[in-house]
């Protein structure tokens, strides 16, 4: 309900879906010495992460028509294939910073309703995986 467009979505757009947390250096002491918003803010903890920056977290979303096969969905007259691959639980990334294989042998969070793929070879589009779901 607070998608930034103003256009009609129908299958086969792509969107991309963009959540981040930023840790900025002059909202967070305007947010600090305003009393109201002061309360809900733990100072020492917000300390930590100054000077960190921020995360984002982007996932390309492909819309498809009907109603989802899965838990990822758009709603009755859409559904979401989730298009990004890369790691999103805590155990993927720790995975991965291992060493470990990029894409696994098995899905960890089949919720997220990823279609895997991988480049072809020679890099010139891409190939459907199946992946085990856990």
């Amino acid at each position: 309900s607070k998608l930034r467009t103003a256009r009609r979505l129908e299958g086969g757009m792509v969107l991309t879906v963009e959540p981040g947390c930023y840790f900025i250096a002059p909202l967070i002491d305007a947010a600090l010495a305003d009393p109201k918003q002061a309360a809900y803010l733990n100072a020492a903890r917000l300390a930590d992460f100054r000077g960190f920056g921020g995360v984002r977290l982007e996932d390309d979303v492909l819309l498809l028509p009907g109603p989802a096969p899965s838990a990822a969905t758009a709603g009755p007259e859409l559904h979401v294939e989730n298009l990004s691959l890369c790691p999103r639980t805590v155990e993927e990334v720790e995975s991965v910073l291992a060493g470990g294989a990029w894409p696994p042998e098995i899905d960890a969070a089949p919720e997220l309703g990823r279609k895997w793929c991988r480049p072809k070879p020679g890099g010139l589009g891409m190939q459907r995986l199946e992946i085990d779901r856990a």
